[in-house]
C-alpha cells in the first residue's frame, strides 16, 4: 500500500471518472493545522471529491467519495463510474 501511495505522490491523477481534478491534497505534509496524515485527497470538478489513505490494520486502500448531484440516483452513477474507475486503476 505504502507503495502505491508513493507512486500516486509521483504521478498526481488528473483525471477521475471523466472529471478534473480541480487541486490535489497531500496530508502527508500537513494541511490546515492538522496532524499529517497518509491520505491523498483530490477535489474533482461538480462538487466531488475522492480521499484516498492505507488501511492502518489491513493490506489494503480505503477510499472516500464525496458527491453532490441532483439526486441521489444521480449521486450513484456517478458513484458507480468513479469507483469502476478506481478498480482498474489499482488491480
Amino acid at each position: 500500500m505504502q507503495m502505491i501511495m508513493q507512486e500516486m505522490r509521483k504521478t498526481p491523477l488528473k483525471r477521475i471518472a471523466g472529471r478534473n481534478v480541480i487541486e490535489a491534497k497531500d496530508y502527508l505534509t500537513g494541511i490546515n493545522k492538522l496532524p499529517k496524515s497518509d491520505v491523498l485527497k483530490y477535489v474533482l470538478e461538480k462538487s466531488t471529491s475522492v480521499a484516498i489513505r492505507p488501511s492502518g490494520t489491513e493490506p489494503k486502500l480505503k477510499i472516500y467519495l464525496s458527491i453532490s448531484a441532483e439526486s441521489s440516483e444521480a449521486a450513484e452513477k456517478i458513484e458507480s463510474f468513479i469507483v469502476k474507475e478506481l478498480e482498474v486503476l489499482f488491480n
